[in-house]
């Protein structure tokens, strides 16, 4: 088996999807209330009822893991940090923050 991505459902998927849009500076592809950015989907499933759910972190890196922080805190004034960068016990370099939904990300600098 292999991992194809995850689907982040949503209730305001053009929101989240320029979150998105900007996060990974990457433009989507776009059907409905379905955007696509590779491995990553944003979409409104309409009537369907999500479970909200705090299990799933996402993971990102980077070259410049300062660069990319300031450049989110410049982007996103209202956002939600987590834990501001930091060498954590384990050895990575990371900060944590949360989407406008809630959801977790990770960005960790490449080594």
């Amino acid at each position: 088996m292999d991992f194809g991505g995850i689907c982040i459902t949503t209730k305001d998927a053009p929101r989240l999807a320029e979150f998105y849009r900007v996060l990974l500076n990457k433009e989507p592809f776009v059907e409905g209330e379905h955007y696509g950015f590779g491995n990553v989907a944003v979409y409104n499933p309409g009537e369907d009822i999500c479970e909200k759910s705090s299990n799933i972190w996402l993971q990102c890196f980077t070259s410049d893991l300062d660069k990319e922080y300031n450049r989110l805190l410049q982007t996103f004034p209202d956002l939600k940090v987590i834990s501001p960068p930091e060498r954590r016990p384990w050895g990575a370099y990371s900060f944590w923050f949360a989407d406008p939904d809630g959801n977790m990300i990770a960005v960790a600098e490449k080594q």
